[in-house]
């Protein structure tokens, strides 16, 4: 076996796009229908032969990365990530381990190049996992330490004992940038991408917010009739019909704006009121829409071009936020 093999996988973090959350079952989790988009922004999980027999893990951040800004803001510590069990990115390798029944565990080392948000409601963390599970089974393979490869069901099934998310994260790596989630966000139908691109500024929070916080909110919300009641959990058709004629025009642009939805923004304002200033963004030109994404803090602005998108991006840092331009759904 050559010491030099190494397998890359890169992973996207994701938006939702649309996200209308149910009310809280006996379980503890919301029933939930949303439209996950995969983002320009990506997670690489290389995994290689480790020094020594089990799992090791390493990071570093990416150049220009959200991470980075927040990082050289005193804002994010990478001691703060553990290299340890405690990572999904761990985790995720030791299911493909077991799902093997590979007992006794090789040396294997995955390395994290970050660029997505830490808790941002962008699935960084998920991303990782995805990029896990597909990068640790490649490299057995490669070895020779297993025979087939695991198919995407099965790195589905997996990422599902991992987080809602995960299944997602798997599918955006392996190329399917558009997905409607029903259930707890595990039921996956895939959408066919819009011809053209959606165009996003992406500014992170110089704070962090939990996200069972931000679900707190909205249950007690909706307990007091602060918030609208859950209702029907429904496909948002006419945002997928304006993601299927979306043809990169501002009159599409618009009217497709119009149609972004999320249950959690409200409560997440409640938990983080700062987050207005941020989403007050939709009124600065040349942007169509403002959102939190998922529970937050994130905040992602629909653009109306590459360029526009890229020039606010720049103004924002200037400004001091942490911003970078991106592109989804295409």
């Amino acid at each position: 076996m050559s010491t030099q093999v190494a397998i890359s996988v890169d992973a996207p973090g994701k938006v939702n796009l649309y996200l209308a959350v149910g009310d809280v079952r006996p379980d503890g989790y919301h029933p939930l229908t949303t439209l996950f988009a995969a983002v320009s922004l990506t997670e690489t999980i290389t995994v290689s032969e480790g020094q020594t027999p089990g799992l090791s893990l390493s990071m570093d951040i990416m150049p220009g990365s959200l991470v980075e800004q927040q990082m050289q803001a005193g804002q994010f510590d990478p001691a703060d990530v553990p290299m340890d069990e405690r990572n999904l990115v761990y985790r995720a390798a030791e299911l493909i381990l077991a799902e093997h029944g590979i007992g006794s565990v090789p040396a294997l080392h995955l390395h994290i190049a970050k660029a997505v948000p830490v808790a941002g409601g962008m699935a960084g963390g998920s991303a990782d996992a995805a990029a896990a599970l597909i990068a640790t089974d490649r490299y057995l393979h490669t070895t020779g330490r297993t025979g087939a490869l695991l198919t995407q069901t099965d790195y589905e099934r997996l990422a599902a004992q991992l987080g809602a998310d995960i299944p997602f994260s798997v599918r955006a790596a392996l190329g399917q940038t558009l997905a409607l989630g029903q259930g707890t966000g595990t039921e996956l139908q895939n959408i066919a991408a819009p011809r053209e691109p959606l165009h996003l500024v992406i500014v992170a929070a110089q704070f962090g917010l939990s996200t069972p916080s931000v679900f707190k909110q909205l249950d007690a919300g909706r307990a007091a009739g602060e918030y609208p009641a859950s209702g029907e959990l429904m496909e948002p058709v006419e945002l997928l019909s304006a993601l299927n004629s979306y043809d990169g025009s501002e009159a599409a642009l618009a009217s497709l704006a119009l149609l972004l939805r999320n249950d959690l923004q409200t409560p997440a304002l409640s938990c983080a009121p700062q987050l207005e200033q941020t989403l007050n963004l939709r009124d600065s030109e040349g942007v169509y829409a403002s959102l939190v994404s998922g529970s937050g803090p994130t905040v992602l602005l629909l653009a109306s071009s590459q360029t526009r998108a890229e020039a606010l991006a720049s103004t924002l840092r200037a400004a001091g936020n942490h911003a970078v331009s991106a592109v989804s759904a295409g």
